[in-house]
């Protein structure tokens, strides 16, 4: 156990970095798949590390659920209230270099500066090299043909059609419409009078936005503000 303990936080940094790039992404796609998984493994494996070198209990990671759910809530349930999401954003950051504080017996409960220093420089590297693979995943990944066979197949159901149907005409490109849903970058908007399914290009576009069809490449449509 010690020797699994001494490599998980030995990995630490690339822990958080696997569990803050699958989030992102998992969040960027509909539904709960291989993302989302990755990421749960990646923060599993940082606090249970951390609890097996005794540097943390479990209520680490309860400080870092609450967190998590609350920035959650900010960005589904009530989004614009702010201060749910920042509340979260501080428990998860404090729950995280909580966690990787050396803390012996007969230490005072406040951690030293020296005691900070470690941890920060593991969470600021986890932080710079997950901001640097997401922005080649916002640009890139909606490109390609993982992403577009991960959205559909979460948006299409399995099994056989009872009958078959006339597919609906696509948009065309300079159409123009508006964002139904937030395209994160995924989503739907309203073109033509028809609900479609669209992907911007990475960017954030909130609902009600016009948007202006760019290109149309089967069943992928990429649409941008207008």
């Amino acid at each position: 156990f010690e020797r699994i303990a001494a490599f998980l936080t030995a990995i630490s940094p690339l822990l958080l970095m696997g569990g803050i790039i699958g989030a992102y992404v998992e969040i960027k796609t509909p539904g709960f798949g291989l993302p989302g998984i990755l990421s749960t493994v990646c923060f599993t494996l940082f606090f249970t590390g951390s609890y097996l070198a005794g540097l943390a209990g479990w209520e680490v990671m309860a400080v870092f659920l609450l967190g998590f759910a609350l920035i959650i809530s900010e960005l589904f349930v009530h989004p614009g209230t702010v201060l749910p999401g920042i509340i979260g954003f501080v428990l998860l950051i404090g729950s995280l270099v909580w966690a990787m504080v050396d803390r012996y017996p007969g230490q005072s409960m406040w951690p030293t500066n020296n005691m900070l220093l470690r941890p920060l420089i593991n969470l600021v590297l986890a932080f710079v090299l997950s901001g640097v693979a997401i922005y080649f995943l916002a640009k890139y990944l909606p490109r390609t043909s993982i992403y577009n066979r991960i959205v559909l197949g979460e948006s299409v159901p399995s099994g056989g059609l009872l009958e078959a149907v006339e597919a609906p005409a696509r948009p065309a490109v300079g159409m123009e419409g508006t964002a139904h849903t937030i395209l994160r970058p995924s989503g739907k908007a309203m073109i033509d009078g028809r609900l479609v399914d669209v992907v911007s290009q990475g960017d954030l576009i909130p609902v009600g936005t016009a948007l202006r069809v760019l290109a149309v490449e089967g069943p992928r449509v990429v649409v941008a503000a207008a």
